[in-house]
């Protein structure tokens, strides 16, 4: 199940991506405590991965 939800924002940021490349534009996102728990799904239990804090910027330039 968590795999499937992985790849659906994969398949969002990769079409994201082409719409930026296509138009040479930018786009930023700014984070204040973002908190991100990783987990994976296996023999039917949900195993932590870790996870990501993000406080600031990040800027998407496609050229």
């Amino acid at each position: 199940m968590f795999m499937a939800e992985e790849q659906e924002w994969a398949n969002l940021l990769a079409e994201i991506f082409e719409k930026l490349t296509q138009k040479h534009a930018s786009i930023t996102y700014d984070f204040e405590d973002l908190a991100m728990n990783g987990r994976v799904e296996k023999d039917g239990k949900v195993i932590p991965t870790g996870t990501v804090a993000l406080t600031g910027k990040l800027t998407i330039t496609a050229k």
